[in-house]
């Protein structure tokens, strides 16, 4: 099974809608367990403190191993490697600014004709 099927089946099964999110892999094989953790301790609370309309979700093993902590933004599927605290960082800030282009472009503006 691919990686992008295989989060798409974890995410569906969590019952995760289309709405952003950044996923961490907490598999214990692509970095230690606890520096996997703590990633996702720190990002949940850097995306409540800067407002950010992003999920912060975790998954187990996506299977490319040595290249971690992986990450991957949902509802697009991107994989990022060898992520840490400044990028997931970046990351929120992405998903968060894709999530208001987005709502401004479904969103009828108030000064229309």
């Amino acid at each position: 099974m691919g990686k992008k099927r295989k989060l798409r089946k974890h995410l569906h099964k969590r019952e995760v809608d289309d709405a952003p999110a950044l996923v961490i892999c907490v598999g214990k094989s692509c970095a230690p367990r606890e520096v996997s953790r703590q990633l996702v301790e720190q990002t949940r609370a850097y995306a409540a403190a800067s407002g950010a309309p992003v999920r912060v979700a975790v998954v187990g093993c996506l299977h490319v191993c040595k290249k971690g902590p992986i990450a991957a933004t949902w509802p697009d599927i991107e994989f990022h490697k060898r992520v840490d605290f400044a990028r997931a960082c970046r990351l929120v800030d992405e998903l968060a600014a894709e999530a208001r282009d987005m709502a401004e472009k479904t969103c009828p503006s108030e000064h229309a004709p």
